[in-house]
């Protein structure tokens, strides 16, 4: 997770000082927006969370939820979309094609490792269809 940080927080930076600052606080917001909606409503609310700095300080910002759902995952996605929609706008800009290549390798790395090893498999959320014990009726 700090490396998708940093190295979205170059390109946003050398862009200028807007951009950096933006870019620092839509990753501040995507915390509210993934803790409001994906965090309070899963079972690790308040415990150790599978995902590095999310779900473990989410008791810290709203109360326990009940709804784990389609609503649950569109907030993480657009939590995730907040994260790197300015690092993208820049990389397309500049056209460098070696950034795209690495900060798009980089973010697919962390969910590879997130959803095949240390995240879903790990999970004991089975509201959550990502989770291989998946319970619909749940």
């Amino acid at each position: 997770m700090a490396i998708i940080f940093l190295f979205g927080l170059y390109p946003s930076w050398k862009l200028s000082t807007f951009g950096g600052l933006l870019y620092l606080l839509l990753w501040v917001a995507s915390y509210f927006v993934i803790h409001a909606t994906t965090c309070r409503n899963c079972v690790y609310h308040g415990k150790h969370c599978p995902v590095p700095f999310e779900g473990s300080c989410s008791h810290l910002t709203f109360e326990r939820g009940n709804n784990f759902g389609l609503f649950a995952g569109l907030g993480g996605l657009i939590a995730y979309f907040l994260r790197v929609c300015i690092p993208f706008v820049v990389i397309f800009q500049s056209e460098s094609i070696l950034y795209f290549v690495l900060y798009t390798g980089v973010i697919a790395l962390f969910f590879y490792v997130l959803l095949y090893h240390t995240g879903c498999p790990n999970c004991i959320n089975t509201k959550c269809p990502m989770n291989p014990d998946f319970n619909a009726s749940s």
